[in-house]
Order: structure tokens, then C-alpha cells, then sequence
């Protein structure tokens, strides 16, 4: 364990706690919540995986390398406010299946969502698609497949910078079933993720590459999945691909364990993902400044969500 990285970041958590306890009753969803979102943006957090992706990568630790991945996304995937519709939660569920969490992944998508239209382009795209192979079948049509694939490939055809276009590539390739765009472009992906504008210990996994190899696998034949042709490159282990699908049962332990009195924090974070919640937050507006666009415009809904993550009782968080 990467010692005085791991001190940091429960002296800053230790600090955030002391603070939360102030405003809200400690132990309250209030209290719990306060401190989770300060996980999200906290440096000493990103500097101590950094130091546990080099310790894992260099033993060939793959349970601490999935313990790392899942941890990371777990993380990622609490309630936020970024201002885009459901389509924000794509980067951060790829990540999550490189730890092979299907389960959740219907958590993050679940049925009845409509198409994204707010958003960043990459997420907007590559959620559409996956709305479509999640829910689309031979004998129903829930979103017209066709439509999406059409502005999926514009996007693909962009200048946008290459890992984004690799990810909705990638995802056109699984729906269809195209082996050798899948293999080029989870390639270009983890080409290209180690130039894109991210924070340096990213660099070191591309773990939403295995995160889209995760989905292959999930929707294609034995036949299709071993025809892949893997990366080769410094940011993905062939090795940790094929320890994940050798195992037949995944634990889902986190790589930080928090200790007395935030262990509460080990349960929430191992419970299961937030159900996403959207809503039209400018439906009823009467603000001249806004399109009809603008006011049908979906959001998500976080409060909403985090009421659901922690429980609405006062007495402590209910941790089912």
C-alpha cells in the first residue's frame, strides 16, 4: 500500500468529515453525502491511485488492479450536477465493466430513458448507441436504431480528438458485430487516451478500453470475442484482460478500506450505483430567454438520486 499517499488522503477526508460534521448530525444522509462528493475532485485520492496503479501493474496484481477500477468508478458514478442529461454517465460506466460489473450497468441505463440530446458529443453518441444494444431486440424497437447509427458515424467521420471517436467506434462495431473496426479502434483508443487532456494517473490504464472489450464479450458470440485482436500498448494488459474473463465469481472490494468513524463510507460505496434519474428542469419556465429546446432539455436529477442512494431517514444512513 502506498503509505504516505493513502495518510494524505484520509487526513484530507479526515478534514472534509470535521467540516460536514458542522453543518449536518454525523452519521445523517447529509453528513454522507457532503463527504462523498468530496471524493469526486480530490487530488490526494487521484495522487494515491496513481501510486497503487504503478505497485499493481508492476506485481501483476489483477484482483488490486479491478479493486482500483472499481473503487475509481464507484466513485465516478455518485450523483453529480454536470449539467448534461444521462448521457454524463458513459465515460464512468465504461470504466466501471473493466471490472465486469453488469449488474450496475442497468443501473446507470436503465429501460425507459429517451435518447440524449444534452451533452458533450462523444457522450451523447456513444450513449445512444449503447440505449440501443441494451434494449433493442429482434423483436422490439425501442429507439430507431438506424437514426442513431447515422449521427454515430458523422461523429466518427469529425476531427473530435481520436480516443472519442475510437469510443463510439467501438460501440458501432459491437452493434455491429464487426470484429476488425472493434479491434482497430479499441487500438486507436488506447492510442490516443495517453495524449488526451486527462489527469496523469489515467494515463497509466485506459480502463475504459476494457471496459468496451467487457461489452464485446457481453454481446458477441465466443466465436466473434476470440477473434479480437488486442491492443499493443503501454496503457493495456493483455494479461488483466484475460484474468478478468478467466473468473468465474468477481469480489467487489475496494482497493481504499475506511476506517472508524467513516467506515460507513465502505457500505455506500459498495452498494449498488444510483438508479439514474433525469428530469426537465426548465419544463415549466416562463423565462423569455429560454428556446423551447432549452426548456424541454433533460437533467439529472442528483437529488433526487442521492435521496435514493442514502435513504431519506434521519437517524443515520440506511444501508440495505
Amino acid at each position: 500500500m502506498a503509505a504516505t499517499e493513502l495518510e494524505t488522503h484520509m487526513k484530507s477526508l479526515t478534514g472534509h468529515a470535521a467540516s460536514a460534521r458542522g453543518k449536518y448530525a454525523e452519521g445523517s444522509p447529509e453528513y454522507f453525502r457532503s463527504i462523498l462528493s468530496s471524493l469526486s475532485g480530490n487530488l490526494y485520492l487521484a495522487e494515491l491511485y496513481e501510486k497503487l496503479l504503478a505497485q499493481v501493474v508492476r506485481k501483476n496484481d489483477f484482483a488490486g488492479l479491478k479493486s482500483i477500477f472499481y473503487h475509481k468508478a464507484k466513485i465516478s458514478l455518485l450523483p453529480s450536477s454536470g449539467g448534461y442529461d444521462h448521457c454524463e454517465r458513459l465515460w464512468p460506466l465504461l470504466d466501471l465493466l473493466a471490472s465486469a460489473d453488469f449488474d450496475n450497468m442497468y443501473r446507470v441505463l436503465p429501460e425507459g430513458l429517451p435518447l440524449s440530446k444534452n451533452g458533450y458529443p462523444m457522450y451523447i453518441h456513444g450513449t445512444n448507441v449503447l440505449l440501443c444494444l441494451l434494449y433493442n431486440t429482434e423483436d422490439k424497437t425501442v429507439y430507431e436504431q438506424n437514426r442513431v447509427k447515422e449521427k454515430a458515424e458523422k461523429f466518427v467521420a469529425s476531427k473530435k480528438p481520436i480516443w472519442e471517436r475510437a469510443v463510439v467506434s467501438c460501440l458501432l462495431a459491437i452493434m455491429g458485430h464487426d470484429v476488425p473496426r472493434f479491434s482497430e479502434n479499441l487500438q486507436n483508443l488506447c492510442v490516443g487516451y495517453n495524449r488526451a487532456d486527462i489527469a496523469p494517473y489515467m494515463k497509466l490504464q485506459c480502463q475504459s478500453a476494457y471496459g468496451l472489450l467487457a461489452l464485446a464479450r457481453h454481446f458477441w458470440s465466443e466465436e466473434e470475442f476470440d477473434a479480437v485482436i488486442l491492443p499493443e500498448y503501454k496503457n493495456f494488459s493483455k494479461d488483466y484482460a484475460e484474468w478478468l474473463f478467466s473468473q468465474k465469481e468477481l469480489s467487489d472490494d475496494l482497493c481504499v478500506i475506511y476506517e472508524a468513524p467513516m467506515d460507513g463510507l465502505n457500505d455506500l460505496l459498495k452498494k449498488p450505483i444510483a438508479l439514474t434519474r433525469i428530469y426537465q428542469k426548465y419544463l415549466d419556465s416562463d423565462s423569455p430567454y429560454l428556446s423551447n429546446i432549452e426548456k424541454k432539455a433533460w437533467y439529472m436529477d442528483y437529488n433526487r438520486m442521492w435521496e435514493e442512494l442514502l435513504g431519506d431517514g434521519r437517524d443515520g444512513v440506511k444501508i440495505d
